[in-house]
């Protein structure tokens, strides 16, 4: 099994993440040479700080391509064997799964290794509405400045007319506000603009519970606060006589 090079005695007290990009080359050589081995086959390794998809091969111009999670720099032999027999031929369909389970296995031990995930990029000034603004301005008349968020348009979205559409979204875990680019338009007036990312503050106010196995995201408390806003009526009656308008393509 290849091991982190010795010209540095430290270098085994750190994670690969923390090696030098020589090492992790001169390691993940090795490994590459090992796992080939195993496969009779030529393998070509790329090392990546991924943080969703761990490992990934592909065969191609006579090449085993692996790309794999700098945690497995490190692993121990039957992780390797595992990598190996994860890209095996056809027929071996069982020994495919147990390594499979094996990978997942090892990526769970070492999950602290897999770095925080980077936040997402928002932008909150629009072409005609500012969010951040009218989420400013909430936050102090409404929450007292208690909510802590950050707020920005969704993705621009394709010229095919709608057949729903979600106005906003809070993504709990991020603190992030998403608000649907179909809104920011002239004909959208800036009170129904308003009561959505009110909506979506809410959320962090009055936050989704569990109740008879059964996740509640919007409770008797939820509903009670957001029927007190003043603009509450006036915008749900404004959505449904204009829901054409927001199903349209900008």
């Amino acid at each position: 099994m290849p091991q982190p090079p010795t010209s540095s005695r430290q270098l085994d007290l750190f994670s690969p993440r923390q090696w030098s990009r020589d090492a992790q080359r001169d390691v993940a050589g090795r490994l590459a040479e090992v796992i080939a081995g195993m496969l009779a086959e030529r393998v070509r390794l790329v090392v990546h700080d991924n943080r969703s998809t761990m490992v990934s091969y592909r065969r191609r111009d006579g090449l085993v391509h692996y790309r794999l999670h700098h945690m497995f720099l490190d692993a121990p032999d039957d992780v390797v064997r595992a990598l190996a027999e994860f890209a095996g031929g056809k027929g071996a369909a069982a020994r495919r799964r147990a390594a499979g389970d094996r990978i997942d296995a090892y990526v769970r031990e070492h999950r602290s290794r897999i770095g925080a995930p980077r936040p997402a990029r928002v932008e909150a000034r629009g072409s005609v509405h500012d969010l951040q603004a009218i989420y400013d301005r909430l936050n102090i008349t409404w929450f007292g400045g208690a909510i802590e968020a950050r707020i920005g348009w969704g993705a621009v979205q394709g010229r095919r007319r709608r057949r729903t559409i979600k106005t906003g979204v809070y993504v709990q875990d991020a603190r992030l506000i998403r608000i649907h680019r179909a809104l920011d338009r002239p004909e959208v007036p800036e009170f129904y603009v308003a009561m959505v990312v009110f909506h979506e503050m809410l959320h962090q106010a009055v936050p989704a519970v569990e109740r008879d196995g059964r996740r509640v995201v919007h409770g008797r408390e939820f509903r009670a606060r957001e029927r007190a806003y003043p603009d509450f009526e006036r915008a749900r009656l404004w959505e449904e006589r204009h829901l054409n308008l927001l199903l349209a393509p900008r």
